[in-house]
């Protein structure tokens, strides 16, 4: 094509045709540009199509990863439930002594027994999955993605990452400080080492100080469960929104 167009020139040039020259040169000029400006169109179309799929496949990741933080909420909200419904039962005197005079070597390990063993020990910690998010931050360091999706995406993790710590850090801090006093009790290696130790089931059914710790841990973990509930409804909607954004055309 550049020959072609080099053969008119010369042709123009040795015909002393000027004007024509001069408005062929024009053309010519004319033509380059629009080439020039359909090229970057369709490189900066390509930019912009790569972009948007990474942009999605981000949205994706974060759905996976909400999805996965949503199924482990129900699991600890579950033991939550089981643990507050325990304590509250020890506390009003719901449980017959008949049930502790059962408790043997043979039924400690029972399901209906095991959630005795660590009512105020064992704690709630929620630490969610934060890949997607991560990539997500990154992307916006570099070119701002500003929508009603990334924002709330932005809310959602910004709050978690502002009131989820606090949290956590009571409820481990309240379990790990009872593990330190079940120390004085000549009970304590045996309960570490989930062994049937009698005078334990003594201390669960009759001990004062017991009934203090439950009441003490009861009232974090009445707060926790009632906060992890609304996580998951929170964290459920975002995954809606998510979808409801892909099915989008």
């Amino acid at each position: 094509m550049f020959k072609f167009f080099r053969k008119i020139r010369q042709r123009l040039l040795s015909e002393n045709k000027f004007r024509k020259y001069l408005v062929y040169a024009v053309g010519e000029i004319i033509l380059v540009v629009i080439g020039i400006l359909i090229a970057l169109y369709i490189n900066t179309s390509r930019e912009e199509l790569q972009q948007q799929q990474y942009t999605l496949s981000i949205f994706e990741q974060i759905r996976k990863d909400l999805v996965n933080d949503s199924f482990k909420l129900g699991i600890d909200i579950k033991k939550i439930e089981t643990t507050n419904r325990y304590i509250i039962d020890i506390l009003a005197n719901k449980i017959p002594d008949s049930f502790y005079t059962a408790i043997n070597e043979t039924t400690y390990d029972d399901a209906d027994v095991r959630p005795l063993r660590s009512l105020c020990t064992d704690f709630v910690a929620f630490l969610p999955n934060t890949k997607g998010y991560d990539l997500l931050t990154a992307l916006n360091n570099k070119e701002l993605v500003n929508d009603s999706l990334t924002n709330s995406i932005m809310n959602y993790y910004t709050q978690l990452k502002t009131v989820l710590p606090e949290y956590n850090k009571v409820t481990v801090e309240l379990s790990k400080r009872n593990i330190q006093d079940y120390k004085q009790y000549a009970w304590f290696e045996n309960w570490a080492l989930g062994i049937y130790d009698p005078r334990f089931i003594e201390y669960l059914q009759n001990d004062e100080e017991n009934r203090k710790r439950l009441a003490e841990f009861y009232n974090y973990n009445s707060v926790n469960e009632s906060y992890w509930k609304t996580l998951k409804q929170s964290t459920e909607k975002l995954i809606e929104q998510i979808d409801g954004q892909s099915k989008r055309p």
